[in-house]
């Protein structure tokens, strides 16, 4: 009796063909793939300079405001229309024309300062941009303290007193906010003061 061949009923291992649009099928998916993470990666390399260019871009507005702010401070350092050049005494016709320069002035002012402050709100923080409101509440005092004088049609020594220590607060709160506003720059350019 013969032995029976194991290998006689064994699976015969078959080889698959290959078709040339498989091929081709399978490289343009692997490169469509490649070509999905190299974007994907330029993207993302897009994003993170748009990103920086961003940033730049808000920098360069918030050093702006803070040198606009800067130099309103400036000219209400050199501004003299709050200590009215005046001495005591009734006003006459060159004092009505002074406090009513001041008037036109301090409403310009008031503006400007305004302007400032709501490009602060927008572009720095909270404490930067309420110290440059602290600033406008003042400039309002100014202006309530110079009606009454034209009201009154006089300059009081207690007017003139008063006037000219809301001048002196005004420009300590403009410093203030002036300098908070220049710190917080260099601090985001990374200058130690």
């Amino acid at each position: 009796m013969t032995q029976p061949d194991p290998t006689e009923h064994a699976p015969v291992s078959r080889r698959q063909r290959v078709s040339l649009e498989g091929t081709i099928a399978t490289a343009s998916a692997v490169s469509a793939c490649i070509v999905a993470v190299a974007s994907m990666f330029t993207a993302v390399q897009a994003l993170d300079v748009s990103q920086a260019a961003a940033r730049q871009r808000i920098f360069e507005q918030q050093l702006s405001v803070c040198l606009q702010f800067g130099e309103l401070t400036s000219r209400a350092v050199a501004d003299t229309e709050k200590n009215i050049d005046r001495v005591a005494g009734p006003l006459d016709d060159a004092g009505v024309a002074e406090i009513e320069a001041a008037f036109a002035s301090s409403a310009e002012f008031s503006r400007q300062m305004h302007q400032q402050y709501l490009q602060m709100t927008m572009l720095l923080p909270e404490d930067v941009a309420d110290a440059a409101y602290k600033t406008i509440e003042k400039r309002t005092e100014i202006y309530n303290a110079q009606i009454e004088i034209y009201n009154a049609g006089e300059i009081t020594p207690a007017a003139l007193a008063a006037l000219t220590a809301l001048g002196g607060q005004e420009q300590d709160l403009l410093n203030e906010a002036s300098t908070a506003c220049s710190g917080y720059v260099s601090d985001k350019a990374g200058i130690k003061e």
